[in-house]
């Protein structure tokens, strides 16, 4: 069995594991090239998903294994590698084209072609990666936010896709717009104001809801890098008020300019003004001799200047009039105005309001699980910074609480305490009952013992690296490994095997107290283990004489038929002791380590070694 665990912290010594990774260290290159592109469709655990929904390194394999077997070759992981790529390619690709659609169709539709011609090659080739984007969600799985299910499913994930409405949301996101950008001074133009304000109406709020899909894409960046959810949440509002600012310039600069060279009532001075527009080097000076009407000099004056001039200075106008602090004069005329005016005002007024709605949750909202996670992170903080404490301590203490909490904090004892005993005991047995009916001590319990049992166990989490059992110290607690992978060394430092979830240890010390351990259990990743301690089992068992003679006759007939195996050492031997615990996949052993004697034919400088499993 293959783990993904840290090389720089953990090498395996198990044979078969070295003999393995030799093999894979032998193999061609095409062929690790190969296997390399075929891991990139399978979960892993780089992806900020997966810690959420696959706790363990066994919980992606037996995933993994599940994508391999049961579908095609085609079908992508939302949790591989290839997906997390994707996202970030896709969130600067969106924001790019997104970006650049307003401000092509309002500061370059008059420029020369050569221009034009620039910036719909870049944004054509963005609208291919957003197509191929679009067509590898259909090999994707999805994840079911109410289940948290992963679906993986090719038929599912199509029919997920082809949703009428979702479908048509996704096919107006790549929708090559930038095309219309060589017929827009020559049809949409001439067709008059009104198709034109309806055209770009049609663009803006085609794009403008865009920034939720944008948001979707970002979050998996800053949850790669560790970042918190409030923090997050900040940015994105950051990212979505630079980016209706941007859309609302871009139009507040175009649909004047519109409006004015309308083509049913066309004036000389608009007719100057489109004239110079189409004009690779306009003679401003000329112009401005020739024309009275205020809008058109403005926008005379403005052809002499930069295109980045024009930007910010549209912007600053849509800033001011969106903070209600004045009004545009270009244009009062024309009965479309006020209704600008009054759009313009309004979302100013929606959007400079929602900006400190979303502020104060950041710093005050305790009903959220997210923020509360992120409040004690910063207590924490405090406490190490207090304290002294080194960096080392530092992030194990942040290690357990994320593995503990998962980015989601709650007050467990004053959730149980809401609820009666009986519920308390359905919510741990739907928990905890896999771990403890698989033992065989437990086996045909009563169910009432076996929920006793489970109310008896403590949840305790181990980081990396930590010891849960030492060898030689004395037993007092079994274990049962929720999630996460644990290694075995034997006292003399052998690594004799892994255990990952569902798995027990410790279960002798429930029927003899202060047993001594013959081996090491070590932490190879963040572990979630529920512990039963001796005098919880025993107060739950010991009304019941009957079940506890029953499991001590288990445990005696288990340690009876090692002796036996023991004892049936061939005569020749005159010496034998219990050796290495050993784990042969299908259950736990001991090795039996034999000394021949000076009359057998082995001599006396060797020993044999045979596999007990208990």
């Amino acid at each position: 069995m293959r783990h993904k665990l840290k090389e720089t912290r953990h090498i395996c010594t198990i044979e078969q594991t070295r003999i393995s990774q030799a093999e894979n260290r032998a193999l061609p290159r095409h062929v690790k090239i190969l296997r390399a592109l075929q891991k990139l469709r399978l979960a892993s655990d780089q992806h900020p998903s997966t810690e959420k929904h696959l706790k363990s390194s066994y919980q992606i394999i037996k995933e993994n294994e599940r994508l391999q077997q049961c579908f095609p070759a085609f079908i992508i992981h939302p949790f591989s590698l290839l997906r997390l790529y994707s996202d970030v390619v896709v969130f600067i690709v969106m924001n790019l084209h997104l970006m650049l659609l307003p401000f092509a169709f309002s500061f370059l539709a008059f420029e020369t072609r050569p221009t034009r011609h620039l910036v719909e090659y870049i944004d054509l080739s963005l609208c291919v990666i957003l197509i191929v984007e679009f067509a590898l969600t259909f090999c994707t799985g999805f994840v079911v936010l109410e289940t948290n299910e992963i679906v993986l499913n090719p038929r599912k994930i199509f029919l997920n896709r082809l949703r009428p409405f979702r479908l048509m949301y996704d096919l107006l996101l790549f929708f090559p717009y930038i095309l219309l950008l060589e017929v827009f001074d020559e049809l949409i133009v001439e067709a008059g104001a009104e198709a034109s304000l309806v055209f770009v109406s049609f663009l803006y709020l085609c794009n403008i809801a865009r920034f939720r899909d944008s948001n979707r894409y970002f979050s998996v960046i800053p949850r790669s890098l560790d970042i918190s959810q409030s923090k997050m949440r900040i940015v994105e509002v950051i990212m979505n008020t630079l980016y209706v600012l941007h859309w609302t310039t871009c139009l507040g600069y175009i649909i004047p300019v519109l409006l004015k060279v309308d083509s049913s009532a066309r004036t000389s001075d608009a007719e100057e003004l489109l004239a110079a527009m189409h004009l690779p080097q306009p003679n401003v000076s000329a112009a401005l001799e020739r024309v009275a009407n205020p809008f058109v000099r403005v926008r005379l004056t403005d052809l002499d200047t930069s295109t980045a001039y024009r930007y910010l200075r549209s912007m600053m106008i849509t800033l001011r009039v969106g903070l209600a602090s004045s009004e545009k004069k270009d244009i009062e005329e024309h009965y479309v105005y006020h209704w600008i005016m009054w759009l313009v005002m309004f979302l100013g007024w929606l959007w400079f309001n929602y900006v400190p709605v979303v502020l104060c949750r950041f710093f005050d909202s305790p009903e959220m699980a997210t923020d509360q996670y992120d409040k004690f992170m910063a207590n924490l903080k405090a406490f190490v910074y207090n304290k002294r404490l080194s960096a080392t301590l530092e992030r194990k203490l942040r290690n357990n609480f994320a593995t503990r909490f998962r980015t989601r904090y709650f007050d467990e004892e004053m959730i149980m305490g809401l609820f009666p005993s009986n519920l308390r005991s359905s919510i741990r047995m739907e928990t905890c009952r896999h771990l403890v009916a698989s033992v065989d001590l437990f086996k045909n319990l009563p169910y009432f013992i076996l929920t006793d049992i489970v109310n008896c166990l403590q949840l305790e989490v181990y980081l990396q690296d930590d010891v849960i059992i030492a060898a030689g110290s004395y037993g007092d607690s079994m274990y049962f490994l929720a999630a996460g992978t644990v290694a075995v060394y034997a006292m003399n430092g052998k690594e004799l095997g892994h255990l990952t979830d569902g798995a027990y240890f410790g279960e002798i010390s429930l029927i003899r107290r202060n047993q001594q351990r013959t081996a090491n259990v070590v932490a190879l990743e963040a572990c979630e283990i529920y512990r039963l301690s001796h005098e919880d089992f025993q107060n739950v068992v010991k009304p019941h004489a009957y079940l506890l003679n029953r499991i001590r006759k288990q445990a005696e007939q288990r340690l009876a038929m090692m002796k036996r195996k023991k004892d049936k050492i061939p005569l020749e031997i005159a010496d034998a002791r219990w050796g290495d615990l050993f784990w042969d996949g299908d259950g736990w052993g001991q090795e039996i380590i034999v000394f021949p004697s000076k009359d057998s034919p082995r001599g006396t400088d060797g020993f044999d070694s045979f596999r007990d499993p208990r």
